[in-house]
């Protein structure tokens, strides 16, 4: 018994010896003369490693993975590896779709100039590989039909990827639905399951800005996972959730600023949170900083909303809203412009609620009425807040039922330099209650102590 026994140890010992030993190192173009090439020589757990220059041509675009777990990493980086699809029709970079894993490794590489009708740069099916340090630049989704100009730097469909590290620019998606990235999942078609579970790819510390479209637009059955992400300057809204997007993951320690169709917005029974956050400089016709629709629900936690315009309703937030509901706590709303109702929030509740607790409304403007909180209708609660101007200002009565106000001030949060974007609070500030509150390290920081946004001002002087 016991011979068996280590004859059994060795075989599994050898077993995992070989894997390691035997994982080979390909090199393009010293040992193959394309990266498809590569790929196709490859073992799992091998590397291509790829040499610098500007890749092109067949071989080097359409690159499928296969299926293979292996990692395809440039020598030296995004900067030095480049492949161009040079904008021929139906010519991409990447095409993920054969159940490919987090062991499926894209590291370093820039991909450029792709044209299709879903994914101009990456298109992924049912894989999730990570994707890490890459650029996507200038790459196109073109609209053919209506569910087709999705996903002009990436287009993700029911897959789990994972995507760190990465710039995706200057892309554009025809239907301007995910000009960065379009993240789409349907779990059942035809009376056939899909997928059991919601898609759930990750997007971390990457820079998403001037794209054409929105910067991440997430549609149907998808739960992403968005952290420590810059998304700016993008032509549609930085963030927008649609049918039926119930995301279970807050948006966490993201800067959402300056883009000029919104900051972000949930529309068509979606749900979406944001956690300490900086969202500032959007605008939009309604609802510069944030949009909720009639049917869709927003909770927004220890998050900075702030120069924001409105050329209609709602500088900062606007929320209109039947069947879903919004919550906003722990939320600093500032400095934000409407043109007609609502500089800092307006909600216009008809059967669900608008909850704000511990907030800061303060220097808000509005050109017509109601420079910063209009409110109106059912179950609108507003509590333990410093709201300028108070009730005057709301110009709404509470009755205890459908509009509740309590535990409020109207006092000057005595904000440290709010011109310069510094929000920190006085020593002595009777709002040190209110506003952000959370403590967290990074370049998107809000931080606890002295509740600085520890890189506005810094962001403010670019």
């Amino acid at each position: 018994m016991k011979y068996i026994y280590i004859n059994v140890l060795f075989i599994v010992l050898l077993s995992l010896f070989s894997s390691f030993t035997f994982a080979a190192t390909i090199n393009v173009p010293a040992d193959q003369p394309t990266i498809q090439a590569g790929i196709d020589t490859a073992q799992n757990g091998d590397t291509v490693l790829v040499d610098d220059g500007t890749y092109k041509g067949e071989g080097n675009v359409n690159i499928d993975f296969k299926g293979k777990m292996l990692t395809l990493k440039s020598r030296n980086g995004a900067d030095a590896t480049i492949i161009d699809c040079e904008k021929i029709l139906e010519t991409r970079g990447f095409t993920f779709h054969n159940d490919e894993t987090i062991d499926s490794v894209l590291d370093g590489f820039t991909i450029k100039n792709g044209v299709h009708i879903l994914g101009g740069g990456i298109y992924l099916s049912y894989a999730s590989p990570t994707i890490k340090n890459c650029v996507l630049d200038s790459n196109e989704a073109r609209r053919n039909g209506s569910w087709t100009g999705l996903g002009g730097g990436i287009y993700i469909f029911n897959a789990d990827p994972i995507i760190t590290d990465c710039t995706i620019i200057r892309n554009e998606a025809r239907n301007t639905s995910g000009g960065g990235i379009c993240i789409h999942g349907v779990w059942w078609r035809d009376g056939v399951v899909l997928r059991e579970t919601d898609a759930t790819p990750t997007i971390e510390n990457c820079s998403i800005t001037d794209n054409t479209g929105s910067g991440i637009y997430a549609l149907s059955s998808v739960n992403p996972i968005i952290n420590e992400c810059i998304i700016s300057n993008n032509s549609g809204r930085g963030i927008f959730f649609n049918i039926e997007a119930r995301t279970r993951n807050p948006i966490t320690n993201c800067r959402i600023e300056q883009n000029r169709g919104g900051g972000l917005e949930v529309r068509e029974y979606s749900v979406m949170e944001i956690q300490n956050s900086i969202i500032v400089g959007n605008t939009a016709e309604y609802g510069g900083g944030i949009f909720c629709s009639l049917t869709s629900v927003l909770a927004a936690t220890d998050c900075v909303i702030a120069r924001n315009t409105a050329t209609k309703n709602g500088g900062g937030i606007e929320v209109t809203s039947k069947w879903g509901g919004t919550v906003v706590k722990y939320c600093t709303i500032t400095q934000n412009t409407a043109h007609e109702k609502g500089g800092g929030i307006y909600a216009k509740m008809f059967l669900s609620g608008f909850d704000l607790t511990n907030s800061i409304v303060w220097g808000n403007k509005s050109e017509g009425t109601h420079a910063e909180v209009f409110a109106a209708g059912r179950q609108v609660v507003i509590r333990f807040s410093d709201i300028r101007d108070g009730l005057d200002g709301i110009d709404y009565e509470p009755d205890g039922e459908d509009f509740i106000y309590e535990n409020n001030i109207d006092e000057d949060p005595m904000f440290v330099d709010a011109d310069s974007g510094d929000y920190r609070l006085k020593p002595g500030s009777p709002a040190e209650a209110m506003g952000v509150q959370t403590f967290h390290v990074g370049p998107t920081a809000v931080s606890q102590h002295g509740k600085r946004l520890v890189r506005w001002a810094d962001l403010k002087r670019r």
